[in-house]
C-alpha cells in the first residue's frame, strides 16, 4: 500500500490545492510552526494551506521544526504545536523535525530525549506522533534502538532507491514538481493508511468511530462504483441501512460523501 503526497510550508508559496490533488497528491504533511511559542514562528501559510487542502478533500498531517536543546524545551514545543492545531481534524501525524544544525552540540541521549518527550506530550494529548530525520541523523545522531519501536520514522533518504529500512513515510526527493506549486516541491511515500488507522482509533480530533469489527477486521469485498451510487444507496443495498454510509466512509478514508464513476471503493461483507 503506497500513498503519494508532498510536505510543504510557507516556501511553496499560495498553492493551487485543487491541482495538486489532481496531479495525484494523496496527502501533505503541512509545516505548523518552529520553536516555541511566538506569533512569529507560526508557519505564514500554515492556516492557508490547513484550509485550502481539506478543502480539495487532500488528508493533511503537519510538521513542528524543532531547536529544542533540552527535554523541557521540547515539550514547550510540543505546546506550541498543539496550541496551533487545536480543533483541527488531521488524518496524518503530527511529525517532530529534528534536523537542525545547532542540535549537534548536544549528546545522542540529549537529542533521543528531545524527540521522546515531544512526541509522548503529542501521544498523551490524542494524537499520533512521528518523528522526522535523515538517515545520518538516525544512525548517527540518534539512539534509533529506541526510537524506532515507539514511534513511526518519516524518513528522509533522496538518492534512495530502495529504502534501507521500514517507515511510515519516506521522503524520496526534494526536487518534486507538482502542477499547483511554483518550483520544487518535496515528495513523500506514506506506506500506510494513516487516515483510517487515525479515524479507527479517534485521535487528531476525530471521535472514536463505531465502526463494525467486520471493518477492523477488515473484511471487506472491493466494489467499483457505478453511475448512481452514492454512499447512502450502498450502504442500504450492502450493510441493510442507509444510515450506515459513515461505515463505508471510514474503511475508504473518504474525507466528503462523494464518489465518482469508476472509483474503487472497500463495501463491509
Amino acid at each position: 500500500m503506497e500513498f503519494k503526497g508532498i510536505d510543504v510550508s510557507k516556501w511553496q508559496g499560495t498553492i493551487n490545492w485543487n491541482e495538486a490533488k489532481k496531479s495525484g497528491v494523496k496527502f501533505a504533511i503541512i509545516r505548523e510552526g518552529w520553536g516555541k511559542k511566538s506569533p512569529s514562528q507560526v508557519d505564514k501559510k500554515f492556516r492557508y494551506n490547513y484550509e485550502n487542502a481539506k478543502d480539495a478533500g487532500i488528508p493533511i498531517g503537519v510538521y513542528h521544526y524543532s531547536y529544542a536543546d533540552s527535554a523541557e524545551d521540547a515539550k514547550r514545543e510540543a505546546e506550541f504545536c498543539l496550541e496551533n492545531i487545536r480543533n483541527m481534524q488531521i488524518e496524518y501525524p503530527v511529525c517532530f523535525d529534528i534536523e537542525d544544525r545547532e542540535m549537534l552540540k548536544l549528546s545522542n541521549r540529549q537529542r533521543t530525549d528531545i524527540v521522546t518527550a515531544f512526541c509522548s506530550e503529542v501521544e498523551k494529548a490524542g494524537y499520533y506522533a512521528m518523528f522526522y530525520c535523515n538517515l545520518n541523523w538516525l544512525n548517527n545522531y540518534l539512539i534509533k534502538e529506541e526510537l524506532l519501536p515507539k514511534y513511526d520514522l518519516w524518513l528522509a533518504n533522496w538518492s534512495a532507491v530502495k529504502l534501507p529500512l521500514e517507515c511510515g513515510i519516506w521522503q524520496k526527493s526534494d526536487k518534486g514538481i507538482v502542477n499547483g506549486i511554483g518550483g520544487n516541491v518535496d515528495i513523500d511515500i506514506s506506506y500506510k493508511n494513516y487516515p483510517e488507522i487515525i479515524k479507527l482509533k479517534g485521535l487528531n480530533g476525530f471521535a472514536k468511530s463505531n465502526v463494525s469489527n467486520a471493518i477492523k477486521k477488515e473484511i471487506y469485498f472491493n466494489y467499483i462504483v457505478k453511475k448512481g451510487d452514492t454512499l447512502w444507496s450502498l450502504s442500504q443495498r450492502y450493510l441493510g441501512s442507509g444510515s450506515k454510509y459513515k461505515e463505508i466512509q471510514v474503511l475508504n478514508a473518504l474525507n466528503s460523501d462523494t464518489i465518482y464513476v469508476g472509483q474503487t471503493l472497500r463495501i463491509p461483507k
